[in-house]
């Protein structure tokens, strides 16, 4: 029987096997029935049998009686079996169909409660023709007709169930591969969006930052020029400088590099070379200083925290107007805190101030389960506080302490 139907159905997928036993069966029980009776008969069986082969060609081969409805199928088996019945009527022979028939039975059928049914009254036609071929019935043919049924019965009702659970496998297999495909999109839309993200982060961080900087470097020197050449060629070579690093920067971005302010050197050394920058460019007391013993953290947490300080000093440059600003790092057991407190004019946190730049952070501090803290009071400066895990090695310095020229660009975001 067909549970479903469709070309790929296990039944039909038998169909030629079943086609062909039907014919060769046919075949055999004619050529035997034709041998055995007189010629005056032997036409009427040919002629009954030709008919019944045409009978099952047109609705079994031709139209697939695996994809007609229960209805179409009785119509099939009430015309094949009426053909049958008088074909065993001429010659016995054509009991032989009986095994052709039953392979019908439970294959052409949709389900068990169809096909048993079908199989128990198929015995019973066979059963009538044997009492009017030969009169009586021989117990030995009771016997072999009510252990068909059953055999027959419980091999469709085992198939059935085979098949089932079979089907059943294959849908929860197609539910996992869609199901796999659902999250395979949308692990790549998130890990599109993360960097977008992150590279809007960079870029706020670097090149913008850098182009402030430049911005208010040459508004300086502007204002100087005619007045103090000096202080005009000072803020100038700071906008050089301050360009050509802002364009290492965006190489690092590109690149997926990490910072070019770390690039050769310690998260200290580059923390002390923004506070030396600070100071040149704008006069406040900027100053850095190392508590606990230093030890390597991993480059993602280095970059969150030398871009928190770049722009933490940013927002003072734009908007503490603050006389000193401290950067502490601190080294402790399970984690790394840096703290940059300025004694600037400070603002009310409760305000709902957060632009781009502390939103960056923040994100920054979630993806490698640091913190962020800002602590300030309106005329009483401000501290921003941020703290990583402490998940790298802790043999000593990430690099050693060398000598150069200052390699961070700092510049300030729109708003705090």
């Amino acid at each position: 029987m067909a549970p479903e139907v469709g070309s790929s159905h296990a039944w039909e997928r038998w169909a030629p096997a079943v086609h062909w036993l039907f014919y060769v069966v046919l075949a055999l029980a004619t050529g035997l029935a034709v041998a055995s009776s007189a010629p005056s008969s032997g036409v009427a069986m040919v002629v009954l049998a030709v008919a019944l082969a045409g009978w099952y060609w047109t609705w079994a081969v031709r139209r697939s009686i695996w994809g007609l409805p229960l209805l179409e199928v009785l119509v099939y088996f009430a015309g094949a079996a009426t053909l049958f019945a008088l074909l065993v009527l001429l010659n016995e022979a054509y009991f032989l169909l009986a095994f052709a028939a039953y392979a019908q039975v439970f294959a052409f059928l949709p389900t068990p409660r169809s096909a048993i049914p079908g199989a128990v009254a198929l015995t019973g036609l066979m059963t009538a023709l044997t009492l009017a071929d030969g009169g009586h019935l021989p117990w030995l043919t009771v016997v072999v007709a009510v252990l068909s049924v059953g055999v027959g019965s419980g091999t469709v009702l085992f198939i059935d169930a085979v098949m089932r659970e079979s089907q059943q496998r294959h849908r929860l297999i197609a539910e996992l591969e869609s199901t796999r495909r659902e999250l395979a999109d949308a692990e790549r839309a998130a890990g599109v969006l993360g960097e977008r993200q992150r590279l809007a982060r960079e870029i706020h961080d670097t090149l913008a930052q850098g182009f402030t900087s430049i911005v208010m470097l040459l508004e300086a020197a502007e204002a100087e020029i005619g007045s103090d050449q000096v202080a005009a060629r000072r803020h100038l070579d700071q906008a050089r400088r301050t360009a050509r690093e802002s364009l290492g920067e965006a190489r690092g971005v590109v690149w997926a590099l990490q910072p070019e302010a770390l690039d050769g050197t310690s998260l200290p050394q580059a923390l002390g070379r923004l506070a030396e920058r600070l100071r040149e460019e704008t006069g406040v007391m900027a100053s850095s200083r190392v508590t606990g013993t230093p030890y390597g953290l991993t480059p993602h947490a280095e970059t969150a925290l030398l871009r928190a300080a770049q722009e933490g000093l940013a927002n003072v440059r734009k908007h503490a107007q603050a006389h000193e600003v401290v950067l502490t790092l601190s080294y402790v057991a399970d984690r790394v805190i840096l703290d940059i407190r300025d004694d600037g004019r400070g603002f009310d946190p409760a305000g709902g101030v957060d632009g781009f730049g502390l939103r960056g952070m923040r994100a920054r501090m979630e993806e490698i389960g640091g913190s962020l803290t800002v602590e300030s009071t309106p005329g009483e400066g401000t501290t921003l506080v941020v703290a990583v895990p402490a998940t790298g090695d802790r043999q000593g310095l990430v690099a050693a302490l060398a000598d150069g020229p200052p390699r961070v660009a700092v510049a300030e975001p729109e708003h705090r």
